[in-house]
């Protein structure tokens, strides 16, 4: 995950104290798939040496602002994120800000806020690092009431310009000024590199008891590209349950597990990786493939909890009208049950249309799974209509050649 450039526009800026800042800046460092933040607030506070009152605090000013939001299960998530593939070519319309460590230099921190707000905007929001991505400004656009700095004069925003000089090339004229680059002294100082996708890794790994002690962080690298292209394909909520499901099974079948055991508890430079052997895509190789079994296993145990709710719901029905009080209770009963079918029913939709789309990509796995796939309930069915067109194809194509 990248910052999102908006989060260094100069105009959101002019409240932010300085321990506010480099928590935004932290947020999007350690934000991961959806923009879940897997730190807690003591850890938040440890990495910026602050309390966790003061953390609490800003994150109710960021909910505020809509920067950050908690889902209804306590965990906070960055809205502020660009999500980019791992090598991936971004195009004009999904470019990040990076990070650059001269952000948080003494020097730039000294500096009076309106010209870090400057700088920030023309780096972070504008994006002037990258080569021949100039920009020209007004001088009266940066002061007054809607000016982008919190200054009231044009001598000030001069002046501004002089100081901010110092980290940007700029061409300053009577009304105007163009800024060309950064300095390459300060980006030369490096970017910090998001490392949310690992923590997140790590706070899955351990909420399923996995040995982080002895776990190889080359193989948390490896699990980590498996559910990045999971999330890239079909999304937060489907990834999440998948990959939960996977590590769920993974444990709870220890012996069958043994030899993804031993690819991963090892130390970083054990591992072989040449023209003729790579040990590292064996890890992710097998987790994808978990991952895929998974899919399957949480769809069935999906499909029998809608059965079991439909019976529960059936049995309130029959007794709806047995007495007044239990009729009361049957009611609340078909109301909850209602709901929660709902909700198993929308996940099974939300299954077939992410089959759906893998089947188009890759049909075998569901060929070799369709007497499992054949058995679920209405949600998946044109999956299994697909899979029935495509074995009906090759059985016609096998006649046609046994002729």
């Amino acid at each position: 995950m990248k910052h999102h450039p908006a989060l260094f526009d100069a105009r959101t800026l002019h409240n932010d104290t300085r321990l506010l800042f480099k928590l935004k800046l932290l947020l999007g460092t350690v934000c991961a798939y959806g923009g879940e933040v897997p730190l807690t607030k003591v850890e938040l506070a440890k990495r910026l040496g602050t309390s966790s009152y003061r953390i609490s605090v800003l994150l109710q000013k960021l909910t505020h602002e809509e920067i950050v939001y908690y889902d209804e299960n306590g965990r906070l998530f960055f809205k502020q994120f660009v999500f980019v593939r791992d090598k991936e070519e971004t195009e004009k319309n999904g470019l990040y800000a990076k990070n650059f460590i001269f952000f948080l230099s003494d020097s730039f921190l000294s500096e009076d806020r309106n010209v870090q707000r400057f700088v920030l905007h023309y780096v972070g929001k504008e994006l002037v690092y990258i080569p021949g991505n100039f920009r020209w400004g007004y001088i009266s656009d940066l002061y007054g009431p809607l000016g982008l700095l919190n200054i009231r004069t044009r001598k000030e925003a001069l002046h501004i310009l002089e100081k901010a000089s110092k980290y940007l090339k700029m061409k300053i004229y009577n009304e105007n000024f163009q800024v060309l680059n950064v300095y390459p002294e300060w980006l030369e100082m490096g970017e910090v590199y998001s490392e949310g996708a690992e923590l997140w890794v790590i706070k899955q790994l351990r909420k399923h008891r996995f040995c982080l002690e002895f776990l190889s962080r080359k193989a948390v690298w490896q699990i980590a590209k498996v559910m990045e292209d999971y999330y890239a394909k079909f999304g937060y909520e489907y990834a999440t349950e998948i990959f939960d499901t996977a590590l769920y099974n993974i444990q709870k079948n220890k012996m069958r597990s043994q030899g993804f055991f031993k690819m991963i508890y090892r130390e970083d430079d054990e591992y072989v990786v040449n023209d003729e052997k790579n040990e590292l895509d064996q890890i992710s190789a097998y987790f994808r493939a978990v991952m895929e079994a998974a899919e399957l296993n949480y769809a069935v145990q999906l499909s029998m909890d809608l059965e079991g709710i439909s019976k529960k719901k059936q049995l309130a029905e029959s007794n709806l009208f047995s007495n007044e009080q239990v009729s009361e209770v049957n009611q609340k009963l078909i109301q909850a049950a209602n709901l929660q079918y709902q909700i198993i029913w929308d996940k099974l939709c939300r299954i077939n249309l992410c089959w759906l789309n893998r089947f188009r990509q890759s049909p075998e796995w569901f060929i070799q799974n369709y007497y499992r796939i054949k058995s679920l309930p209405a949600p998946i069915l044109e999956i299994k209509q697909e899979i029935e067109k495509l074995l009906s194809k090759r059985k016609a194509e096998e006649r046609k050649w046994a002729l």
